[in-house]
Formats: structure tokens, sequence, C-alpha cells
């Protein structure tokens, strides 16, 4: 390759990485995502200062596999059970605005039918997420 085809390549690549860098820098403001994990999960929660639009609660090794189900607990008091299950993680679409708190992850493995035991301590995001 000539130098001034080689120069052209160059000038090109960093016209096109301008532009972009350029839409992402006046694009919108993307979620931000903290994630708490313990021995047996990690709650992954997506958001946006006090705008939490989703839970993501993911199952480690330890109970990969294992039948249970998942509750998050909002800072207003409430909670969202997901389906008891042997999925790898499950989606708690959330949508909601807090001031600050703690948006908290629980696990509850079956030990047998009508018996739930909660495997590892709470795992808690907190409110900003930034």
């Amino acid at each position: 390759m000539s130098i001034s085809a080689n120069a052209k390549r160059v000038t090109t690549v960093l016209s096109i990485a301008t532009a972009l860098s350029a839409g992402v820098l006046t694009g919108t403001a993307s979620a931000d995502v903290e994630v708490v994990c313990n021995a047996y999960y990690c709650n992954s929660t997506s958001g946006k200062d006090g705008k939490i639009n989703r839970v993501d609660a993911l199952r480690g090794e330890l109970i990969l596999g294992t039948t249970g189900f998942f509750e998050v607990f909002l800072p207003d008091g409430t909670k969202r059970t997901g389906p008891t299950n042997t999925a790898r993680n499950h989606l708690f679409y959330i949508n909601k605005t807090f001031n600050s708190g703690l948006i908290c992850l629980r696990y509850f493995e079956r030990i047998k039918p009508g018996v739930f035991q909660e495997q590892g301590k709470a795992t808690c995001t907190s409110i900003p997420i930034d």
C-alpha cells in the first residue's frame, strides 16, 4: 500500500471514529448497572439516577440447576416474586423511580414440595444507580 493510500485510509478511519464518538456524546444517556453478588447469585440492577429499569437475578454455580425462586424487595416496601424454576436468570422489569433506598434480591431453593430455604444473604444495590 502506498503512503498516500495509507494516509487516505487513516483519514477515513479517523473521520468515522470522530463521527461515531460525536453521536455517542450527543445521544441519550444510557442506563448504568450496579452488580452485587454473594456466593450463590448476583443482583444486577439497571437504571439511571433514581429510575430503576430492571433487576437481573443470575444464579451462580452453587445453585445452578436447583429449583427455586427469586424475590426482589423495593424501597417502597413492595416485592416481586419470580417463577419457581431452574432457569439460570430471571429479569424483573421495575420501571419505577425512587429517591433513595436499596433494591434487594433473595433466592429461595425448594428443599422438598412446599418447603423452601433461603440461600445466601440478600444482595442489595443502592439508589441512585450511577
